[in-house]
C-alpha cells in the first residue's frame, strides 16, 4: 500500500515504504532529495538515485506503470503535475529542472533498452533450443515405440518485435551527454526541452511494454521447459530417463535435460539481473519432479506465481494472459476497490469474465486426478478463489494454504456438503441434475424454449440433453456465475476472486469447513425438529399396503462458494420437479457473519419455497391452512387486525418496507426472531405471527416444555397440541389396521409413527 503523500512538500519514504504502486493515479512527479528507490514491474527493475524526477513519463497515461520501493530511507519534493501544462509551468519557473529531467530520462531509456535487448536475444533463441530438445526427445521415443507427449503450450513459441521508435538511436546517444552540459543547455528554452521529455517519454513508454511484452513471452517459454506440473519437457524427459530400454535412449534424455537446466539457469540470471528477481528458484524443483515428491519443497512457497501457473496449466494464449495481467494490477493497484466508477464497473467485468473463463479450462484440465496430484495453488484457485499471491498479504496466503476442505461424504443424518468444485464433477458426471436457472427452469426446459424459439434445432436439443460437457458449462454459467456474487453480498463491486481488503478479518477465523456447517445445520434441526421433514405417499405392494402416508426427512445439498461473504442463498427448495429431492442452498466458503445466521436465514426462504411448491396454485388460498396462505392473510390485513396492538402493527408495516413488500422475506424475518429469540422465552413477534410459527415450524419437545410455562406460548402452541394429536391417532389407527390384516409394518412407517409420537 503506498504512503499518502503531500504536495509542494518532502515527504519521507521509509526503507521498504511504496512511494505509489503499478495502476495507481497519477497525480503528481517527484523529484529525489536523498536515498534511493526500485521502480519495478514484473519484467523491469530501474535503480532509482538521489537527483532522479519519476513520474515524468506517467504524466501522460495517467496513471504509474510500475512500483516505486524506497530501498533506503529516503527523501523526496512532490509536485502537482498533472498535465503537460503543469510540467511547462514547473520548468519555467525551475529552469535547472529541464536538463535533469532529460538526463534523468536518458538515464532510464539506457537501462531499458539494454533488458529489452537482453530479453529479445534470449527470445530469439530459447524456441530453437526448445524446438531441437522435444525433435530429440520425440525421436528417442519413436526408437523406443514410446508414444511421445505433445509439446508442452501446444507449441505456441511465436516471437515477435514491434517497430522500434524512430529517435530512439538519437536518444541512446543523448544519454551519454554529461548531465551538467544537458542542464545549462535545456535551461536556456523550455520549448526545446519539453520536446525533448515528450519524445523521451514516448520511447520509455515502448520500451516498458516491449520489456513486458517479451519478459512474459520467456516466463512462458520458461513453463514449457519446467512448471509446476507435468506438462514440461524436464517431466518428459525424466520419464523417458526411467522408461527407457537402451543406454543411448538415458543417456540422451539426460544430455537433454543438462540443457533445459542450463537454460533454466540462464533465464534465472537474465530475469534477476533486469526484472530485480530470477524467475524462479530451480534445482528445489528439479529435485522434487526427478523424486515424484510434488511441487512443495522445503523453503520454496508452492504458491509462487500462481497466476502463471494457472496461465500455463489452462492453456491460454499469450495475449489473453497479458490482458489478464494488466488487468489484474491495475486492480490491485486501485486505492479504493470499492468505487462505483465507470471505469472499476468495468475493470471489475472483464475480470469476472476472465476468471470464469479460466476456471472452466481449470476444472476440466484437473477433473478425473487425486488431490495430490493437483497443485496446490491450483487446488486453492478452484475451492477458494484464490488466483494470484500479490493480491493477498503473506499472513493471508499462509492461512489458505492450511486450510483443509473435508471430501463429500454424508454419514449418517448429515448433509451432502461441496464446495463449487466437487459439486460440478458431481453435475458432470451425472449424480446431480443440472441446477434451475435464473427464470426458475429446468435444464430441460431451458432447451425446450430454445427449440421452441428457433435458436436451436431438435437434435441439437436431444444432443445438448445428454451432452455432459454442455451441462457442465450450463452449470457454471448458471448456477455458479451468477450466484458468486449474490453470496458475496456486494453486488455493484463484487470480483470473483480473493484480494487482501476482502479477507481482512483473516480466511483462518472466517473459513466455513464442512463439519461447521453440518453442526449448524445439526443446531437448527435440533429446534426446528420438521424443518427438512415431508410427507410422502407410500405404497408396497409385496406387503400389501397400497397407500399409505410416511414422513421423511430431506436434507438439503450445500454448496459453499469460493468468496468471503454475508449472503447465504436457497437456490431451489426441490431438485428436477420431484418432491422426494433434496434443495440446494449455497453459502460462502468465508463468512462475514456466523454460519448459524447464514443457517437460520436460507432456512427460513427455503420453509417458505417448500411450502408454495407443496401446495401448488392453492399456497395462498386462505380456505385451504398452509403456512403460505395463513402468513399471506395476516400481512394482507394486519391493519384490521384486532389481535395486534398499533405499535405493533407499526413494526409490521417497518417489515414490509424493509422487505420490498416481499412476503417471503417479511417471514423470513420474522423466522430468524422465532428461531434466535422466541425459542428463549424472548417476545419478539405479535401474536399472530407466533402462533402462526408455533404451528408450522414447531419447536422440539424439550424446548416447548419449557416456553409453555408462560401463557402467550402455551396459547400459541395449543393449536400444534391438537393437530398433532390428531395426526397420531390418524396414523395409529391406520397402522393398527394393517397389523390387524398382518401386514408387519415397515421401517419407514414405524419411523412416522415415532415422528408424531417423540415430538
Amino acid at each position: 500500500m503506498a504512503i499518502t503523500v503531500k504536495m509542494n512538500a518532502m515527504n519521507q519514504i521509509p526503507k521498504g515504504e511504496t512511494l505509489f504502486g503499478e495502476g495507481m493515479s497519477a497525480d503528481g512527479i517527484f523529484v529525489v532529495l536523498k536515498g534511493s528507490a526500485v521502480l519495478q514491474n514484473s519484467n523491469v527493475a530501474l535503480p532509482i538515485v538521489s537527483g532522479d524526477f519519476l513520474g515524468i513519463w506517467d504524466m501522460y497515461t495517467g496513471s504509474y506503470n510500475a512500483e516505486c520501493v524506497a530501498t533506503e530511507d529516503m527523501t523526496v519534493y512532490a509536485l502537482p503535475v498533472k498535465s503537460r501544462e503543469d510540467l511547462q509551468t514547473v520548468l519555467e519557473g525551475n529552469k535547472e529542472y529541464a536538463g535533469r529531467v532529460t538526463a534523468t530520462l536518458g538515464r532510464f531509456i539506457t537501462e531499458l533498452y539494454a533488458g529489452w535487448s537482453a530479453y529479445v536475444q534470449a527470445a530469439k533463441v530459447l524456441p530453437g533450443v526448445i524446438a531441437e530438445v522435444y525433435r530429440q526427445y520425440c525421436a528417442r521415443c519413436k526408437a523406443e515405440e514410446l508414444r511421445a507427449a505433445d509439446m508442452p503450450g501446444n507449441g505456441k513459441s511465436e516471437f515477435s518485435v514491434s517497430e522500434m521508435p524512430e529517435w530512439l538511436s538519437y536518444y541512446l546517444e543523448s544519454a551519454k551527454i554529461g548531465a551538467e552540459v544537458q542542464k545549462n543547455y535545456f535551461s536556456c528554452g523550455v520549448t526545446v526541452a519539453m520536446r525533448h521529455i515528450e519524445e523521451q517519454t514516448d520511447i520509455i513508454r515502448w520500451l516498458f511494454g516491449e520489456c513486458e511484452t517479451q519478459g512474459n513471452f520467456l516466463r512462458r517459454q520458461g513453463a514449457v521447459l519446467m512448471n509446476g506440473g507435468a506438462d514440461n519437457l524436464f517431466f518428459y524427459l525424466s520419464n523417458l530417463e526411467g522408461k527407457g530400454a537402451t543406454e543411448e535412449t538415458k543417456k540422451t534424455a539426460v544430455l537433454l535435460r543438462d540443457i533445459v537446466e542450463k537454460k533454466l539457469e540462464e533465464l534465472a540470471v537474465l530475469f534477476k539481473k533486469y526484472a530485480g528477481e530470477p524467475i524462479e528458484t530451480h534445482e528445489k524443483k528439479r529435485l522434487a519432479r526427478k523424486q515424484n515428491a510434488g511441487p512443495a519443497v522445503e523453503g520454496e512457497d508452492p504458491c509462487n506465481h500462481t497466476l502463471e501457473q494457472i496461465f500455463s496449466l489452462a492453456g491460454v494464449s499469450e495475449e489473453m494472459a497479458n490482458e489478464y495481467t494488466a488487468l489484474l494490477r491495475r486492480f490491485a493497484a486501485m486505492e479504493d476497490k470499492t468505487s462505483t466508477e465507470d471505469d472499476a464497473r468495468r475493470l471489475r467485468r472483464q475480470l469476472a469474465d476472465g476468471f470464469y473463463q479460466l476456471y472452466e479450462s481449470i476444472f476440466r484440465k484437473t477433473y478425473g486426478l487425486a488431490e495430490e496430484e493437483i497443485p496446490l495453488p491450483i487446488r486453492m484457485f478452484l475451492d477458494f478463489g484464490f488466483i494470484d499471491e500479490t493480491l493477498v498479504s503473506r499472513s493471508q496466503m499462509l492461512e489458505l494454504e492450511k486450510l483443509e476442505l473435508e471430501p463429500v461424504t454424508k454419514e449418517k443424518d448429515g448433509c451432502h456438503i461441496f464446495t463449487v468444485r466437487e459439486w460440478l464433477s458431481w453435475v458432470y458426471e451425472g449424480k446431480r441434475e443440472p441446477s434451475k436457472n435464473e427464470f426458475d427452469q429446468e435444464y430441460t426446459e431451458m432447451l425446450r424454449d430454445l427449440r421452441k424459439s428457433g435458436q436451436i434445432t431438435e437434435e441439437e436439443e436431444k444432443a445438448k440433453v445428454k451432452d455432459y460437457d454442455e451441462r457442465l458449462h450450463y452449470e457454471i454459467q448458471n448456477l455458479f456465475r451468477y450466484n458468486h456474487r449474490l453470496v458475496n453480498g456486494q453486488l455493484s463491486i463484487f470480483v470473483p476472486f480473493l484480494y487482501e481488503e476482502l479477507l481482512a478479518g483473516g480466511p483462518e477465523r472466517s473459513f466455513l469447513s464442512k463439519a461447521t456447517v453440518q453442526a449448524a445445520v445439526d443446531k437448527l434441526r435440533g429446534m426446528d425438529y420438521s424443518l427438512f421433514y415431508r410427507e410422502f405417499l407410500y405404497m408396497n405392494k409385496e406387503l400389501g399396503i397400497e397407500k399409505e402416508y410416511k414422513m421423511a426427512e430431506v436434507l438439503p445439498d450445500i454448496i459453499l462458494f469460493p468468496t468471503m461473504g454475508s449472503k447465504s442463498i436457497l437456490w431451489q427448495d426441490i431438485s428436477c420437479r420431484r418432491r422426494d429431492t433434496p434443495g440446494r442452498f449455497l453459502l460462502p466458503m468465508f463468512a462475514e457473519v456466523s454460519v448459524e445466521d447464514l443457517m437460520i436465514r436460507v432456512c427460513g426462504r427455503y420453509r417458505w419455497e417448500l411450502c408454495r411448491t407443496v401446495q401448488g396454485a392453492a399456497w395462498n388460498n386462505i380456505q385451504i391452512k398452509s403456512l403460505t396462505s395463513e402468513y399471506t392473510d395476516y400481512l394482507m390485513y394486519y391493519k384490521k387486525n384486532r389481535d395486534i396492538s398499533e405499535e405493533r402493527k407499526e413494526r409490521v408495516k417497518a417489515q414490509l418496507q424493509k422487505g420490498k413488500n416481499n412476503y417471503r422475506e417479511v417471514f423470513a424475518m420474522d423466522y430468524e426472531m422465532w428461531m434466535k429469540n422466541e425459542v428463549n422465552g424472548a417476545m419478539k413477534l405479535n401474536k399472530v405471527a407466533r402462533e402462526i410459527l408455533a404451528t408450522y415450524c414447531p419447536f422440539e419437545a424439550k424446548i416447548r416444555a419449557q416456553l409453555v410455562q408462560q401463557p402467550a406460548f402455551e396459547d400459541a402452541m395449543a393449536r400444534h397440541r391438537r393437530e398433532n394429536a390428531k395426526k397420531l391417532r390418524e396414523t395409529e389407527l391406520r397402522h393398527h389396521a394393517l397389523t390387524k390384516n398382518g401386514i408387519e409394518l415397515p421401517q419407514e412407517l414405524i419411523d412416522t409413527l415415532a415422528y408424531y409420537r417423540d415430538h
